[in-house]
């Protein structure tokens, strides 16, 4: 089953302090209480003690950046944008409103922006793994599955102990049909994170595309504990026991998918119907 890439997650970059030499005590008091409000969950809250910020120091850009966060936060992307658009304008050195940004354009689908964002973030500050995991992520979304790898193996370079790169670069591997490396990163993922449900639900699939059905099942066996609600893995699990023979347990899983997630239906109803299947190619 074909399945949109799934990212762990996006790391966004909170900025703690007016950088500026002299502002008024009004602002960055206003500015320390976004940040708390911010950490507390409470964005609405936060976008107005930025508002405030931003009118006792109308220059400086650390505000724009956080409350640019915040309006991520509640899904008003283009107002996000807009701030790091002006934190940007008014300091072209602050990196974190180019990396914001560019997990916002990345979020969006908007890969090439967000290429862009994270080349000037690694211009300005090259030993940082997350802006090259980051753009590694949007080169593969693009297809330039070559450029992804050369950013994730330098992300690893740089901080081998990240569990995401190795999943991302799993990911890759995948699509270039390297199965054996993939399975290599989803391991050393698993090692590093051994609670992710999708480390081991990737593992499985590359396994699946391997032949090798019985590490396959297990890993889905694993992540189905990690995450016993997924409909996805159960959708996978239940083509290959169908693949291998196992017609009832198969369809008991393909028919927990659907009942999990029914807009599962139409692409599992052909499985169900079909005397063989072949290895499930899901995300």
């Amino acid at each position: 089953m074909q399945a949109a890439l799934r990212i762990l997650s996006i790391c966004f970059v909170i900025v703690h302090g007016i950088a500026a030499l002299a502002v008024a005590g009004e602002a960055q008091n206003a500015f320390n209480e976004g940040a708390k409000l911010y950490r507390a969950g409470k964005f609405k809250e936060a976008i107005g003690a930025y508002d405030r910020a931003i009118r006792a120091a109308p220059t400086a850009a650390e505000p724009y950046n956080n409350r640019g966060l915040a309006h991520y936060k509640l899904g008003q992307s283009e107002a996000a944008i807009k701030d790091y658009d002006e934190a940007i304008k008014l300091n072209p050195k602050l990196t974190d409103a180019y990396y914001n940004r560019g997990n916002v354009h990345f979020a969006q689908k908007q890969y090439e922006s967000a290429i862009k964002d994270y080349d000037e973030v690694i211009k300005q500050g090259p030993k940082s793994s997350l802006p090259f995991r980051q753009r590694g992520l949007a080169y593969s979304g693009s297809g330039q599955f070559d450029k992804a790898l050369q950013d994730f193996n330098q992300a690893q370079k740089l901080n081998p102990k990240d569990p995401e790169i190795y999943y991302s670069r799993g990911l890759v591997y995948r699509r270039l049909g390297k199965f054996d490396q993939a399975v290599q990163d989803y391991t050393e993922a698993i090692k590093l994170n051994p609670k992710n449900a999708e480390s081991y639900n990737n593992r499985a699939n590359a396994y699946s595309l391997l032949g090798k059905y019985d590490n396959a099942l297990k890993d889905y066996d694993q992540a189905l504990k990690l995450e016993p609600k997924n409909a996805r893995i159960y959708a996978n699990r239940g083509a290959v026991k169908l693949r291998l023979g196992k017609s009832d347990e198969g369809k008991k899983d393909l028919h927990t998918a659907v009942e999990l997630d029914p807009s599962l239906k139409d692409k599992i109803d052909p499985l169900l119907g079909a005397s063989k299947v072949s290895p499930s190619k899901s995300e």
